[in-house]
């Protein structure tokens, strides 16, 4: 930014007695965030300035963002800051490539099934080294089971009809 449009910022964020709005900051697209506090209103009013011009149809709750609308709707106390901004649009580009990556694992595994029922082969559901089974295996015998009357269920079955009755 400029000088002048760095002063012209400093100028618009200092509360001065004639001044109804006060800017609390920009987001990285430009657009400028204001306050104005109103005499007998129990919240202050807040509002955006939009770097360019949006006819009706063109407004929507993405244009600016999620930082500042929180800020908007009084769900956070203080304006984000340039930083915050900025942490968001690099985690938001992280999950773009993280689900870029799996769409690729996802059209390589359709793949190996397709070429595995070309070859006249049943497909596996999951590739073995990814999933780990977390059942016993075809080799599994069921213990005996038959219902104990040991002291601590027995005694525990008490206690549960005592609370009832109080």
């Amino acid at each position: 930014m400029g000088f002048v449009r760095n002063a012209y910022l400093m100028w618009k964020s200092f509360r001065l007695p004639w001044r109804s709005d006060v800017l609390k900051g920009l987001d990285l697209d430009g657009n400028l965030y204001f306050e104005r506090h109103v005499r007998g209103a129990s919240r202050t009013r807040r509002h955006v300035v939009y770097k360019k011009y949006l006819t009706v149809s063109e407004y929507s709750d993405d244009i600016i963002p999620v930082q500042w609308q929180a800020w908007m709707r009084h769900t956070r106390e203080q304006p984000p800051t340039a930083q915050e901004l900025i942490q968001d649009i690099q985690r938001r580009e992280r999950l773009a490539e993280n689900v870029r990556r799996l769409a690729a694992l996802d059209q390589e595994q359709k793949n190996e099934q397709a070429q595995a029922i070309e070859e006249g082969h049943r497909p596996q559901k999951h590739s073995p080294d990814r999933f780990q089974k977390n059942t016993p295996g075809e080799q599994y015998q069921p213990e005996e089971w038959a219902p104990s009357s040991s002291p601590s269920s027995a005694t525990r079955a008490s206690a549960a009809g005592q609370h009832r009755k109080h």
